[in-house]
């Protein structure tokens, strides 16, 4: 009898001491004036974005295609979170920004930075055969009592196909090189659906969530270019780990007033450290 109570007692400490956590990765659209209904401010889609997020309220989340004037409204918002990342421009203001929130009342900063994915990451600038613009990855360590993890948040080049494959490459080092072995949440906009190679390179190291079983919504997709009448099907973000445990998995294809918030899906995961 007294074995069994130990037993038990054991597990229960296990599951006292790991953490779950919900994760959210959101592709918010930037702000351009020829949106129309879907604008950002004359088609009231910034309250639609906050929405969203304010109703899931993840412990942590990472946002893409952020202008400054819209990460100040977002922050006005969720006053709870502390909030990293810089615009990739110039690495200050300017430009988009992949910051990353996370809750003040869990999760201890212990480190944070970002890189640009290019051949020269440290600095701001275009990778490889990308034209558009630069993209850049951001990261923090956080801490939870004696958990210690690492959340990543990134927005690949959706034309230059040479960029692509790079920057997964680029991405996997820079991982191993900042978190090593610990405990990885790897998320954003790949800009590529799961058969192109890039995605199965970073899955062959970290694990997909999208291809698991527990899958909420495994026929749909992310990217819905704010078109309401065909399936949304094409999956282009996505959430990796390393050494985290998947709980449950979904796409949100949310509607707020006949709309569409943003032209991607959010991806909420719930993990346990």
């Amino acid at each position: 009898m007294k074995k069994i109570f130990l037993v038990l007692l054991y597990g229960f400490t296990l599951l006292a001491s790991a953490q779950e956590i919900k994760v959210m990765t959101y592709n918010i659209r930037y702000d351009n004036s020829h949106d129309g209904i879907n604008s950002w401010t004359d088609g009231n889609r910034k309250e639609k974005v906050l929405k969203m997020i304010q109703e899931q309220q993840p412990d942590v989340f990472g946002l893409q295609e952020v202008l400054h004037h819209q990460l100040e409204f977002i922050e006005s918002h969720f006053t709870d979170y502390h909030r990293v990342g810089v615009g990739r421009d110039d690495g200050d203001r300017a430009g988009e920004y992949a910051a990353i929130f996370f809750r003040k009342d869990l999760y201890k900063l212990l480190d944070t930075g970002h890189f640009w994915l290019s051949q020269t990451p440290m600095i701001p600038s275009k990778g490889w055969d990308a034209t558009c613009c630069n993209r850049i990855c951001t990261w923090v360590k956080l801490q939870y009592k004696n958990k210690i993890f690492f959340v990543f948040n990134t927005h690949f080049d959706h034309e230059g196909k040479v960029a692509q494959q790079e920057s997964a490459k680029l991405i996997l080092h820079k991982i191993s090189e900042i978190a090593g072995k610990n405990k990885v949440i790897l998320m954003g906009d790949f800009n590529m659906t799961p058969n192109n190679p890039a995605i199965a390179k970073i899955s062959q190291k970290l694990y997909n969530t999208q291809t698991s079983e527990k899958n909420m919504t495994p026929m749909l997709g992310t990217y819905n270019d704010f078109n309401l009448s065909t399936p949304v099907v094409q999956n282009i973000d996505y959430v990796f780990l390393q050494k985290v445990k998947l709980i449950d998995f979904k796409i949100l294809e949310t509607r707020l007033e006949g709309l569409y918030p943003s032209d991607h899906f959010p991806v909420v995961v719930k993990v346990r450290l």
